[in-house]
């Protein structure tokens, strides 16, 4: 079984990550997803099945294109703006394509503020995510050769991060102009 459908199963992108992301949803807009922004949370990471690693970069089967199945299956059920929605949840991916980030992007990296750490540290030890999230470089040191970090502090650190760009998100794109700018205040 391949590292991408064992986040799946129970690693990192388990179901109750998709909980975690709809009650982000629900904290930074004030509102619950519509039915078929709920669809595309349940969509969102299911291109992670089969990929044989979480961020690699060289083929269309590997981590770094994982938004692409669940956005197909979203323009198909719902339209290409559902689509887009996964397409943009993800930096990495939404950059190679030279599309703004979506109403995704804030609550998939908030939902990990409400993650346990031992929990976290756990699973995606079983399903050997976490050395290769720790091996990645995307100049969020600690790394996996810094031995004076446990996992769950890497964790923690990464967590923080996550939550902090989830947040600048919504404050720079969804309310540009301040907090209660739409209520003319």
């Amino acid at each position: 079984m391949t590292v991408g459908t064992k986040s799946l199963l129970f690693g990192a992108h388990w179901p109750p990550h998709l909980l975690m992301v709809t009650f982000a949803w629900r904290w930074l807009y004030g509102s619950w997803p519509s039915m078929k922004e709920l669809g595309c949370i349940c969509l969102h990471d299911i291109g992670y099945f089969g990929s044989p690693n979480m961020d690699g970069k060289d083929t269309r089967r590997e981590g770094l294109y994982h938004p692409e199945m669940g956005a197909k299956i979203a323009d198909w059920l719902f339209g290409k703006e559902y689509g887009d929605l996964i397409r943009g949840h993800s930096k990495g991916y939404a950059n190679r394509i030279d599309l703004p980030l979506s109403r995704l992007y804030g609550p998939d990296k908030l939902s990990h503020s409400m993650e346990m750490a031992w929990c976290y540290v756990l699973r995606t030890r079983m399903t050997g995510e976490l050395a290769m999230y720790r091996a990645a470089d995307h100049g969020c040191a600690p790394r996996n050769d810094d031995p004076t970090v446990t996992d769950r502090e890497w964790f923690r650190i990464i967590r923080a991060r996550m939550a902090r760009g989830g947040l600048n998100y919504f404050v720079e794109k969804i309310v540009p102009d301040g907090f209660g700018s739409s209520n003319g205040r």
